[in-house]
């Protein structure tokens, strides 16, 4: 029996070990930090609300209601309550306070943010139970009886990405040795199927978006392409860092900021900030857009999307920079003759 039979197999060296294990501990690390500071503590900043009315009493009720909610509020005056209800159907605030003589009424509107209608709905319960005076509220925009908490868009969100960036590793990672332009059709492909197969399960087993199915889907395909393609171009530069840096991507910093589970105005600053450009944040507003305010422009959202697209697009083209940099250089006829001599 040979040398080589007969000898254990060598084990792997613990430097190596360790070097694995890093890039998944600072995955947990990222996440653990990004969803405990984002999600832990809800806490309303300038939330806009309308106080309807005019005149001095109107002032008065302002700046009564500014003094006990203090930065928790943003408030503006609207003379009728048409107009606050128009100004809610138009995503311009979250909440209108009407006052009356013997209590007051406030409109609310789940569908733009169940977790944001819930929270406004408690700050005049304390303002409420601090005067004495009752307070009623009024539902003008719910969310469908298939969306019960108006948080379907983000579920979707959240297995959309995994499945977009862990496929788009394995293209990269199986497909290293394929063509550029062989691995940008699998992305083209996967990105499709992922649409139609998750889309599908969406839409068709369980009831979300009804009524919005094609562009939902087309949204999708939008999304998870971006996704795709991040993964697909960055992963010669990124190699074992590559699930760590996407799932900080795509699923630490991208769900924290979406406004899925609440709007970045109950969050810290950092997560608002986000809010305005990151992927999921245009994913979750356009969705939201085209369920419940179809008459609303989806030009922001579609920008952010649209942008992450690009920025896919230039991933891929850094990819193959760095792939063409670093690719072995061939040998040349006098090096091959060396090589075949030496050899011999």
């Amino acid at each position: 029996m040979s040398a080589h039979g007969s000898s254990a197999a060598q084990p792997v060296p613990m430097n190596t070990v360790i070097s694995h294990m890093v890039p998944t501990f600072l995955m947990g690390l990222i996440m653990t930090i990004a969803y405990l500071a984002g999600f832990h503590r809800p806490d309303p900043h300038h939330v806009p609300i309308a106080v309807v009315g005019s005149g001095s009493a109107a002032l008065h009720t302002m700046r009564s209601l500014q003094e006990g909610l203090g930065e928790r509020v943003s408030l503006t005056m609207l003379p009728t309550r048409e107009a606050a209800r128009a100004a809610i159907n138009n995503l311009q605030i979250s909440g209108a306070f009407i006052p009356g003589k013997t209590g007051a009424e406030v409109l609310v509107a789940p569908a733009a943010s169940d977790t944001t209608a819930m929270i406004v709905q408690r700050m005049f319960e304390a303002v409420s139970h601090k005067t004495g005076l009752p307070v009623k509220f009024t539902n003008v925009l719910p969310v469908l009886t298939n969306d019960p908490i108006g948080q379907n868009a983000f579920f979707f969100l959240v297995a959309l990405s995994v499945t977009s960036y862990a496929i788009g590793i394995a293209i990269a990672a199986a497909g290293a040795t394929r063509t550029w332009r062989e691995r940008l059709m699998l992305a083209l492909g996967a990105a499709a199927l992922i649409t139609v197969v998750e889309g599908w399960l969406a839409v068709g087993v369980f009831g979300m978006f009804a009524g919005h199915a094609l562009a939902a889907l087309g949204i999708t395909f939008m999304y998870s392409l971006a996704v795709i393609l991040f993964a697909v171009g960055l992963h010669p530069l990124l190699g074992r860092f590559s699930t760590m840096v996407y799932a900080a991507l795509f699923v630490s910093l991208n769900f924290t900021s979406s406004g899925g589970v609440f709007e970045t105005m109950m969050q810290p600053a950092f997560f608002q900030w986000l809010g305005k450009f990151w992927i999921g944040s245009g994913f979750i507003d356009i969705m939201r857009r085209i369920v419940y305010f179809p008459g609303l422009s989806l030009t922001g959202p579609l920008t952010i999307l649209s942008g992450w697209m690009m920025l896919g697009a230039l991933a891929v083209v850094v990819g193959i920079w760095y792939e063409n940099r670093h690719r072995p250089r061939p040998l040349t006829g006098e090096e091959l003759e060396l090589e075949e001599d030496v050899a011999v």
